[in-house]
């Protein structure tokens, strides 16, 4: 039956044409005596209290972002828990339930098994159980069943992939999501020693070894472990802005928030393979200290050895130059300013150890691939309201 919503509540507005009046009305030409009507193309349908309850909860219901997790067990636990804990926090810390999470597994049985083996988890369904309106999947694996050969999630995965507004892969996932075919002809990330191995087995796939998390499309994938927080918060920041997304973060105790761009394995990270403590203690003393003059000499003298020396012994330690390091540490540091403050370009140069911001803008552009301003450019804007 065709209706108009002349006068109706707005809060029915999204559920009327969906659900098609979920409950029996009751039709009357005259003001039926019940506790809620609504007039409808001169029509008084009546509800009672309970059917009104209900039905506003549905048009709120609506209104929430489903989220179907699918698992392939044995998963990475910090891969499934890390971006549900996200998920949650955005639910919390908003005031209402942004998202709608469920986890779905491949398996007939709904324990979910930890790789580690210490943790075990338990899905809601299985995956051929999961009906309705989607809006985002996010697909977890472990790095023994990146591998699995699945026809069934592979039909599921290449089926829903047009129909929703982001598909997820963390860490060794983008293999699965390859299988599937969907990564054909995308750009797509994963964990850095697995690059190689997806390259080579998927050789339609684009794949990118240095970002945390790539998006092509309504596709999205991630590096390993921790990324998978950082890919959440994008999902969160999209959503409902970069404020609530920072306010996770802090609550996370993150010491970073990373955009895409940012590298796997940052340089104060992958340089402090050293095993001798003078050089560890120096490498934190230049991260405490950018600001200042970073000479090889003044660093030799730091850690008492004779310039010489120093440089090859620093090289061998950490596999590159001192002043190279140095620049790339600063490199860092003003991506962080650029992403975490609105000092201008000349602040940010000053207060990273660079001699000007021209200076700046080249290393910038060897480290990052960009300028400093059009880096800045690109972050999203500030928005402190889901819609």
């Amino acid at each position: 039956m065709l209706v108009s919503t002349n006068g109706l509540d707005p809060v029915l507005l999204p559920i009327l044409p969906i659900v098609g009046c979920p409950f029996v009305p009751k039709f009357s030409r005259s003001p039926p005596k019940v506790s809620k009507r609504l007039v409808v193309g001169g029509w008084f349908i009546a509800y009672s209290e309970k059917e009104m309850a209900n039905l506003k909860e549905r048009a709120r219901a609506n209104d929430r972002r489903r989220i179907v997790v699918v698992v392939v067990p044995p998963v990475e636990e910090l891969d499934l828990v890390g971006p549900m804990q996200v998920f949650g926090a955005a639910n919390r810390l908003s005031g209402r339930k942004v998202y709608s999470l469920e986890i779905a597994t491949n398996r007939k049985e709904l324990e979910v098994e930890g790789e580690g083996g210490m943790l075990s988890f338990l899905a809601q369904c299985r995956l051929k159980d999961v009906k309705g309106t989607i809006d985002s999947v996010l697909l977890v694996c472990g790095v023994a069943t990146r591998l699995v050969r699945d026809p069934a999630l592979s039909q599921w995965l290449t089926k829903i992939a047009p129909t929703i507004r982001r598909l997820g892969g963390v860490c060794v996932s983008s293999f699965l999501l390859a299988e599937a075919g969907v990564l054909n002809g995308k750009r797509a990330t994963t964990h850095w020693k697995f690059g190689k191995e997806l390259t080579k087995r998927y050789p339609q796939v684009k794949v990118e070894w240095e970002p945390i998390w790539v998006r092509d499309g309504n596709i999205f994938t991630s590096a390993g472990i921790s990324a998978g927080i950082d890919l959440a918060l994008a999902w969160v920041e999209e959503d409902c802005g970069s404020a609530l997304a920072h306010e996770i973060a802090r609550e996370l105790v993150l010491f970073l928030r990373r955009p895409a761009g940012q590298q796997q394995l940052s340089v104060s990270l992958a340089k402090q393979a050293s095993e001798i403590k003078g050089i560890q203690e120096l490498q934190v003393w230049i991260a405490d200290h950018l600001e200042k003059n970073l000479s090889v000499q003044v660093l030799a003298e730091r850690v008492a050895m004779s310039v010489r020396n120093f440089e090859r012994v620093f090289t061998r330690e950490t596999g590159c130059t001192p002043a190279r390091y140095v620049a790339q540490m600063r490199v860092e540091a003003a991506r962080r300013h650029l992403e975490d403050t609105d000092k201008s370009i000349d602040q940010i140069a000053r207060n990273c150890g660079f001699l000007s911001a021209d200076l700046m803008r080249r290393a910038f552009i060897r480290s990052v691939g960009t300028t400093p301003a059009r880096y800045r450019s690109r972050l999203p804007l500030p928005n402190s309201q889901c819609p």
